[in-house]
């Protein structure tokens, strides 16, 4: 049972998007890898249209094609805050860099991108029309959003103070929940030596219902399996990317997800 939202608090992960070299297949893969539906949405004139996913009738993801063919495909993700153009400032004051300045997205809102003291790259959004993912925490939908990095502290002191973030470390595994008014809101893993070759990012996760036929079916879409299966404490998760190498998380749970609370 997924969580119908209609509002994100400040500091929340509220929507995912990619870039693709090769739009067209990357549109079928996500559409049969995850049972959403697509609609083809017109943007500024000259401009290639941007793609809305939707799951159960609502919005869930967005897709558009790479700016050029030297850019590699991949998946962006969005925290809804008050005001995008303070909060670009904010990330600047504290050692972040602002790769795209802020832009009204026509009437669906305001964004910005900017980068992290690590590398990583998030974008931010301040919502008008268009406040994000209709719909989480359910089979298909966005339910997790994970930073790797190659230090975990100078991220937390960034994101602290950029959203007010708080954080917890698991003494065993040195993995960081973080946590945005109290509520889990994403994670952050340290790089390991045979990851270093691996630029720091934020990886959003989708939750699937069986993981073998997830596989079996990326296999077949012919997309790419970069993480075998690994068991966690809530389910099992491995890493794929559709068949131009945008890559994301699957997950099938085998608790159920935290609340979303009301006042949300």
């Amino acid at each position: 049972m997924g969580f119908i939202v209609h509002k994100y608090p400040a500091g929340t992960f509220s929507w995912v998007d990619f870039y693709s070299t090769d739009i067209h297949s990357s549109k079928q893969f996500v559409t049969k890898l995850l049972g959403w539906t697509y609609q083809d949405m017109p943007t500024e004139p000259g401009k290639p249209d941007y793609t809305m996913f939707f799951l159960s009738g609502l919005p869930i993801a967005g897709g558009s094609p790479t700016f050029n063919q030297q850019m590699p495909s991949f998946w962006s993700s969005y925290i809804t805050v008050d005001n995008v153009d303070e909060m670009a400032q904010r990330a600047v004051e504290n050692e972040g860099t602002v790769l795209m300045n802020p832009m009204d997205v026509m009437e669906y809102g305001r964004m910005a991108t900017i980068q992290d003291p690590t590398g990583a790259a998030v974008s931010l959004w301040q919502p008008k029309q268009h406040i994000g993912a209709g719909i989480v925490n359910t089979v298909g939908a966005m339910c997790w959003n994970e930073l790797y990095t190659k230090d975990v502290q100078k991220a937390c002191d960034f994101y602290g103070k950029l959203f007010n973030w708080t954080f917890s470390k698991d003494p065993q595994s040195g993995y960081v929940t973080i946590r945005n008014k109290g509520r889990a809101n994403g994670g952050m893993f340290e790089l390991t030596p045979s990851m270093q070759d691996m630029p720091p990012c934020w990886v959003v996760y989708f939750t699937i219902a069986d993981m073998n036929k997830s596989l079996d079916l990326v296999n077949t879409l012919g997309g790419k399996i970069y993480m075998d299966v690994k068991e966690i404490g809530v389910g099992k998760i491995a890493m794929v990317a559709d068949s131009t190498g945008a890559s994301f998380m699957l997950i099938q749970l085998d608790v159920p997800p935290e609340d979303w609370p009301d006042e949300y």
